[in-house]
């Protein structure tokens, strides 16, 4: 096992923090790129110019660009998002409300289409060639090219609306206020099913398709022939030699399956109509809440760099040939 260091986690740390830096100063300038003014939904024709000027200088706007600039930056960099124009409640608090929502959604859409696509895509590199193989990856090439609305809209249609199998939307139903623990967890995982299936069903070609070419790669090496000298069952040697070696591809394609999982948990929270940061992010742009929108965008940042950070660290834990961040 690869060992971590004390300077490689801090350099690791460094560049999430200028990135998330780098994310708060664009989000600054969208903000001021913007026609109008934030405020402007709060804004009546009936309201007095000093009015108006009380409000803006209630939401910060009335001091210069770069004390405005220097206050934004602050007050993401401890999640202070001030309120939402529609609203006027706190911004953080109703990101807080759908943040829960949208860590439900993704992290067992995550886990399932990696474990799915792993899986496959070492038994179709080990049947290279095989009908199997070239079936798994036309199948696989097909899903990952269909949009997350199309199919979510297709799963509703199946399970929903004809086979009237499954809930529609929603997180749970929405006309019941009160539940026993056990009606809420079983609520919850069938209104989750829809949900989950529209993520993991296109997000595991991604690694299936990384796995299947690293698998390639090893299935003829030595290490492989020997494991097979030893009268290890095929099975033993898929798993243990071929599928140990070809993983670290796979864990670095996981960076880019979690950036294209959470853009698509935003359409998808939208089709089923999840209560998630996804949602809110589309409701508060429609509803121009700049300040619930740019939040919201942050927010999904954030967990991108840190669920990047946590891959990395996973990374040089898996490949036991590299050492970061040379000695303390």
């Amino acid at each position: 096992m690869a060992r971590i260091t004390g300077r490689y986690i801090l350099r690791r740390l460094g560049i999430s923090a200028v990135t998330l830096y780098a994310i708060a100063t664009l989000l600054f300038v969208l903000l001021h790129a913007m026609p109008g003014s934030p405020v402007d939904q709060l804004v009546g024709p009936s309201m007095t110019a000093e009015q108006i000027q009380n409000l803006e200088q209630r939401f910060g706007l009335n001091a210069p660009l770069w004390e405005q600039y220097v206050q934004f930056i602050t007050n993401y960099l401890v999640f202070d998002f001030g309120y939402s124009v529609t609203s006027l409640e706190p911004v953080s608090e109703r990101i807080l409300d759908r943040l829960f929502p949208t860590l439900i959604l993704f992290v067992p859409a995550f886990v399932l289409q990696y474990s799915l696509g792993t899986i496959l895509g070492t038994y179709f590199g080990w049947k290279r060639g095989s009908k199997t193989d070239l079936g798994g990856f036309m199948a696989g090439l097909t899903l990952y090219s269909i949009p997350f609305f199309w199919l979510g809209w297709i799963l509703l249609w199946v399970f929903s609306y004809q086979l009237n199998l499954l809930p529609s939307g929603h997180m749970l139903p929405p006309f019941a206020s009160q539940f026993g623990w056990v009606d809420a967890v079983v609520n919850l995982v069938l209104h989750l099913t829809l949900p989950v299936l529209a993520l993991a069903l296109i997000g595991w070609a991604g690694p299936m398709l990384v796995m299947r070419t690293t698998m390639q790669d090893v299935v003829n090496a030595d290490y492989i022939d020997f494991a097979r000298a030893q009268g290890y069952p095929e099975s033993t040697v898929m798993t243990r030699f071929g599928a140990r070696n070809a993983l670290i591809p796979v864990v670095t394609q996981a960076i880019i399956g979690i950036a294209f999982m959470i853009d698509g948990s935003v359409i998808v929270e939208t089709v089923f109509s999840w209560p998630g940061l996804g949602k809110l992010l589309v409701d508060s742009v429609l509803a121009k809440d700049l300040p619930t929108a740019l939040a919201a965008f942050y927010v999904l940042g954030v967990l991108i760099v840190v669920l990047r950070f946590l891959t990395d660290i996973v990374y040089t834990m898996i490949d036991p040939r590299i050492e970061f961040g040379g000695s303390d």
